[in-house]
This record gives structure tokens, sequence and C-alpha cells, in this order.
């Protein structure tokens, strides 16, 4: 039986010891690290349930979560890339190669970059992997594999993705389980590169198969909270109905991204939040509407931003923590943004934060435009963790900004704040589990 190895490297960093921003203090680094929503790579699941294991001893890898063996030897190596881990994959596939295994990569930058992986690779996979792995796999067995497999962007039925291998998924990767319930997202962003994987269109599981998914990973992964990794999952509101009642018989938390329309109806938050919903990630990107200009193919952001304030209150006083996304760096940031955020942060109470630097990555509208523009410092892809400024800013230095960032970073991490937004919380719930006492009596 021939061994293969499915992994997704980490990220190496920036250098000077750090895995986010080089400058950062070894506590800021502990701190964000703590926050971050830690689960298995999703894609990794996938590629091990399109692999028959009546032929593949499978070995599935998250660099987060273990440690590679390297003194096991594997018939098949395939590494999962992302900009920031792609450098670290290219290390490992020097090494593997050198001990005799087929090395593939996929994912991410190398569907984005192909000539760049196929340097390092004996087989690069470009787009979803569900039709071209497992031709791959046919090809390796008769010995006439190819060099470049590529799928076209957005033709794979989401519905012939099969039930991912959640009893693969490590111990210690088990607090949160992915679900992926549709492919795409409706805004376009400026700064994201999900169109060009997914292209411009939504596709989506039954809500049947959905349902067989959380049973299956609850069975295997009793305890978990569930993640739905989906871009948008709310994006089409009877869908996301259906699919909360669903998630409501297994009586799981669970956490998700939208696009700030998720709190436009108080009586759908209710049900988000019976279903077990916890905390949902908002892209709201900025507080200025300058920013927000054409971040976005339609300008939803930019039309919606006066709704901030009273979306967010709106959300957590149903118990369900928002935590807000923001990016810094704009072009239209100067050093008077770093105190307008901490101010809406503390006004708002949002229950978690995440605060990244302007990064275009490559496939994304913004990586065309500021190469074109000759704004990019640097493509060492360590430097890409969205934490590192990488491009020209145009109103601070880069030696401003990052000061800046990592103050700003300082304050929302406060004991100070910290207690104050737990309190803040306990209120909330306490709140609604008087309303619901009272509902019953």
């Amino acid at each position: 039986m021939k061994k293969i190895l499915i992994m997704a490297p980490k990220m190496n960093g920036p250098g000077n010891e750090r895995k986010f921003n080089s400058q950062w203090p070894l506590w800021l680094e502990k701190e964000v690290k703590n926050n971050l929503w830690n689960l298995v790579t999703p894609a990794l699941l996938t590629l091990a349930s399109l692999t028959d294991r009546s032929k593949y001893s499978i070995e599935l890898i998250d660099e987060e979560f273990q440690n590679v063996d390297i003194n096991t030897d594997y018939d098949i190596v395939a590494m999962y890339t992302i900009t920031p881990n792609v450098k670290r994959a290219y290390d490992w596939a020097k090494y593997f190669r050198a001990k005799g295994s087929w090395v593939v990569l996929g994912g991410v930058h190398a569907s984005l970059i192909p000539t760049e992986a196929r340097e390092f690779a004996d087989t690069v996979l470009v787009g979803e992997g569900e039709y071209i792995w497992p031709q791959f796999l046919k090809d390796f067995e008769k010995g006439k594999a190819q060099n470049l497999y590529m799928q076209s962007i957005g033709r794979v039925k989401i519905e012939d993705s099969p039930l991912p291998a959640f009893d693969l998924i490590p111990e210690s990767a088990r607090k949160i389980v992915p679900i992926q319930t549709a492919r795409g997202c409706p805004h376009g962003c400026r700064f994201c590169n999900v169109k060009s994987l997914y292209g411009d269109g939504y596709r989506s599981k039954s809500i049947e198969r959905i349902d067989l998914e959380i049973k299956k990973a609850m069975e295997l992964c009793r305890g978990s909270t569930l993640y739905f990794t989906d871009d948008n999952l709310f994006c089409k509101k009877e869908r996301a109905k259906k699919l909360l009642h669903v998630v409501r018989d297994y009586k799981v938390r669970w956490y998700t991204n939208s696009d700030l329309s998720f709190g436009m109806d108080e009586k759908f938050l209710k049900l988000a939040y019976k279903s077990g919903c916890r905390q949902v990630l908002i892209g709201f990107e900025s507080v200025t509407a300058k920013n927000l200009r054409g971040i976005d193919q339609s300008n939803f952001k930019m039309r919606h931003i006066p709704l901030y304030h009273e979306v967010i209150e709106r959300i957590q006083s149903n118990g369900i923590g928002v935590v807000g996304s923001f990016i810094v760096g704009l072009d239209g940031d100067d050093h008077g943004v770093f105190e307008t955020l901490a101010e809406f942060i503390f006004r708002t109470k949002l229950y978690g934060v995440s605060i990244t630097i302007n990064t275009p990555y490559p496939g994304t509208e913004s990586f065309k435009a500021m190469s074109s523009a000759n704004r990019i410092l640097t493509y060492d892809w360590d430097q890409y963790t969205i934490f590192q400024p990488v491009i020209k800013s145009t109103k601070m230095s880069n030696e401003e900004l990052n000061e800046s960032y990592i103050n700003l970073l300082k304050k929302i991490n406060s004991p100070e704040y910290t207690a104050q937004k737990l309190q803040y919380f306990k209120e909330n719930i306490k709140n609604i589990n008087i309303k619901e006492k009272i509902k019953w009596e």
C-alpha cells in the first residue's frame, strides 16, 4: 500500500523569531495567536476523502497542530499552500523530493502562481481539487502523472465534494471543526482572492447534505464548536434560515463569517442565537467612508457605514459576539485613523477585533494595482502575514504605520478594555436569560 502525506505547512514568519510581525513584542504575538480561531486546514480533509484508503495509507498533518516525522518515507507528499506558508512548503518540497517522494503542490498560492510552484513540485494542482486530485492519483498509479492539472474556475459542482475526513482531524485540533456549506461571495472586495478561486457565482450544498456533514462531525468530534467557513454564510437569507433550523437540533455552538446584513433582522438574529451561533466575524474594513469607496464592486460597505453602530449593538444585544475585521494602511489612512478606530472599538464594545495591515495577495485586484504602481516593497512571501507592512503607504512611512499599529493593538488588548467587554457580555446574556424565562412563564 502506498503512503501519502497530506499536509498544510505553517508560516515561517517575517523574521526576528516572530510569526506575525517582526517588530511585535512577544506578549502581543501570543495575544493575537490566542485570539485566532484555530482549526485544521479544511482542504486537507477534502483531499483525504477523495483518496481511496484501500489503495493508500493517509497521514494528515497540519503543522499548526502537529510536527512532521522527517524519518518517515512517503510515496506522495501533497501540500496546501497559501501565500504566507508557501516558502516553507517549497523547503519541504525540496526535502521530500530528495528522499524520493512525488511532491504535489496545490491550494491558493500554487493555483494563482503555478509557474513559481512548478519550480519546486513534481505536480501542481490549479484550482479546486474535487476532480483534478482523483485524476492525478489515477495517472500516478499508471506512472503517467502530469506536471500540471488545471480546474476551470467555478465549474466544480459542490455536491460532488465528499464528506470531509473528520476522523483524521488530530485530537489537538478538535476544539473547532470546519464545515463549508457554499463557495463564493457576492461582494468582490479588491483585497480578497475569492473570485480568483471560486469565480463570480455562488455554489451551495443542499441543506440535507449539510445536515449529514454536521451529524458526521458531531459523531467523530463530540463537544467541538463548529466553524462554518463560508466567506458569507448569510448572503442567501431564505437558505440561511433553513440552515439555522437544522443546526438548532444539534445543540452545538458555532461561529461563522458574514457581512453586516446579518444584523438587519431581529427575528433572524434570535433564531441564529437559538441555533447556537455565538460569534460572527464581519469585515467592516474601515470606519472611514473615503477608505471604503471602491473597496468592493458594489460599494456595499461604504453605503452601509452609517449602520455600523446600530448593527453591532443589535447583534450583540442578542447574545452573539461580533468580531470586527479592519484593515489599516489603506490609501486614505493617516495618523488619525488609529485613534478613530480605537474609539469605535471601545464605543461599540466589540467582542473581538481582527486588525490587519493592507496586504495585496496574489490574485486580488489590489495586488495588480499595487504592482503596476510599483508600490510593493517585497515579494518575500514570508512577509505576507497580513500583520507586516509590505507596500508603500501613501500618508505615513512604514515605520510610523507599524509603530501606530502596535500602539493600537496594545490599547485594544489592555486588561481594562477586556474586563469592560466581558462585563458587557455578561449583562447581555443575563438579560437574554431573563427574557426567555419571562417568555416561558
